[in-house]
């Protein structure tokens, strides 16, 4: 069955921030049919551009640039809402594009004190000079914290990464005390990719599994108040994968199938940003 394209009513409230203007029912139509024509244009373009960077990729990208990863992106809006229930892609998409146009923003300020000192690296004081200069300044944890509480497992997995020094796992791994080191962490990252995974993207492939640990956790919370005991358990049974590493596991063997396509010799974080989880 053929896709259908976005109802007239629909393309109207995308375009009613954009103008003040009255948009006639016909205008509509039309619109949709530009869009879906354009679409025509860009989906080859952005799929030669795809495979000219990787010729064996199996899934559509963004040719021009890395984005913020998704799933981060949305684990952690699903920690800070408060009146709503869940977080839809529109508004992790939304979200994604301030925080990216917000960073656009912050680096063009660095680059303007690195000029006027002559340096070509930012370091700290570059960038507290240049928030200085946009009238903001790195927020202390006390503010982190009034600015949106964590759910206790966020609030554990930052506390073990800000003690965290030397090995970025050795937090993840509960501080190497434990059964689990971060040595034991690689181990079975390499035995379910196949592969060696940098540390970068294992550090960011655990808090990822944090994170829909803490997303998981927040939905069975709802279901259980929301007066129907059916509801939970869907719940329950990712719940139950998660316990068995399925999670893990899965992302695992997706980013090793990426860096394989690739021509890789190690998952990296790049391969982790992409992962559609």
């Amino acid at each position: 069955m053929a896709a259908k394209p976005w109802s007239p009513s629909h393309i109207a409230a995308v375009a009613a921030p954009f103008t003040d203007l009255r948009i006639s029912g016909a205008v509509k139509s039309q619109f949709v049919d530009l869009l879906v024509a354009r679409l025509d244009l860009a989906v080859p373009r952005m799929e030669q551009e795809t495979l000219s960077q990787d010729a064996e990729r199996k899934t559509l990208d963004d040719p021009q640039r890395t984005r913020l990863g998704y799933s981060r992106t949305r684990g952690l809006m699903v920690e800070r809402i408060e009146h709503v229930d869940s977080v839809s892609a529109a508004a992790v998409t939304a979200a994604c594009e301030e925080l990216e146009s917000y960073l656009r923003e912050l680096l063009r300020a660095c680059e303007t004190v690195c000029t006027n000192h002559s340096m070509g690296t930012i370091k700290p004081r570059h960038l507290e000079e240049a928030l200085a200069n946009i009238g903001q300044s790195i927020p202390h944890e006390e503010e982190a914290n009034e600015a949106g509480e964590q759910g206790p497992i966020g609030q554990e997995i930052e506390a073990k990464i800000g003690g965290a020094a030397d090995d970025p796992l050795e937090g993840l791994a509960g501080g190497g005390s434990g059964v689990l080191t971060p040595a034991t962490l690689r181990q079975m990252a390499r035995s379910f990719a196949g592969m060696k995974v940098d540390a970068d993207a294992l550090e960011e492939l655990i808090l990822l599994y944090y994170d829909e640990a803490g997303d998981l956790q927040h939905r069975f919370k709802n279901s259980l108040t929301g007066g129907n005991p059916a509801d939970s358990m869907p719940t329950l049974e990712r719940l139950d994968e998660l316990a068995k590493m399925g999670f893990l596991r899965r992302a695992l063997k997706e980013t090793g199938e990426m860096a394989k396509d690739s021509g890789a010799r190690s998952i990296s974080i790049h391969h982790v940003l992409k992962l559609d989880i």
